[in-house]
């Protein structure tokens, strides 16, 4: 009977339904265009592709959007270009960190690629720490602060994997620290998939549907809103292209996993 029921209903009332998923959709897209509604956030590190892309998403969700720049190159203190933001945007409910994009280490010479790779990190945590003790001054309960690490990387290298485990660990210790101040810290990560283009050379159909661009950054935005309100100390890990190398094809293990 309930089953006739409703499809007597859906017949009889096919106009009105119509309409009531069409206000029920322009509900849902305000709801989602409102979700950062006047948050203001502040978008720091040395990846400005990401940076940029983040900044787009995060203004469609209704944030106020200030991207940190005039950190010279091979600095490592954040802090004057972290309090000129700060003071630009009138208050900070959001931080974002981001990790480099790509790390040296194309040097023949082992012990100098070793180098430039320690030397990248030591800057890039430097960063870290400075702008977001920076920022910190200017953060309220309710404010929420996310370190991003190898989002725009498609090989994984050794130096890749130490900087997140870096920042993980960090991200880690600095929401137990401001729990008490209300602050929220977590950690998103890129995490593997595999191309279906490649996936149908390789005749390994995908496990499912590739992640698009908008919602791999929408878990930031998650992150930055203040439905994830009880959410800190986190590792989010973003689905992000990976390269299957030769190696892959022949049935060894791929070198970037």
């Amino acid at each position: 009977m309930l089953c006739l029921r409703w499809k007597w209903s859906q017949a009889a009332g096919a106009i009105v339904v119509d309409a009531f998923l069409q206000k029920l959709e322009f509900i849902v897209v305000m709801t989602q265009a409102a979700r950062l509604q006047m948050r203001r956030v502040l978008i720091m590190g040395e990846d400005a592709e990401l940076a940029a892309r983040l900044g787009t998403v995060f203004e469609r969700a209704g944030a106020v959007v200030e991207t940190a720049r005039g950190i010279p190159t091979g600095e490592s203190d954040g802090t004057l270009a972290a309090e000129a933001a700060v003071r630009e945007l009138g208050g900070l409910d959001v931080l974002v960190n981001i990790g480099p994009g790509a790390l040296p280490g194309d040097s023949p010479d082992p012990d100098q690629r070793s180098y430039e790779v320690e030397r990248a990190l030591t800057q890039f945590m430097g960063r870290l720490v400075t702008t977001t003790e920076a920022a910190l001054a200017a953060m309220k309960a309710g404010a929420s602060i996310i370190n991003v690490v190898a989002m725009s990387v498609q090989t994984l290298t050794a130096a890749h994997q130490a900087l997140a485990a870096a920042v993980v660990d960090t991200t880690q210790d600095w929401a137990a620290i401001l729990m008490e101040r209300g602050i929220r810290v977590n950690a998103v990560v890129g995490g593997p998939w595999l191309d279906p283009a490649v996936a149908a050379a390789l005749d390994a159909p995908p496990d499912g549907q590739v992640t698009a661009e908008s919602a791999q950054l929408d878990a930031l935005v998650y992150l930055a809103s203040t439905n994830s309100s009880h959410i800190s100390g986190s590792v989010v890990s973003v689905a992000r292209p990976i390269e299957v190398t030769t190696t892959a094809r022949t049935g060894e293990a791929p070198t970037d996993l």
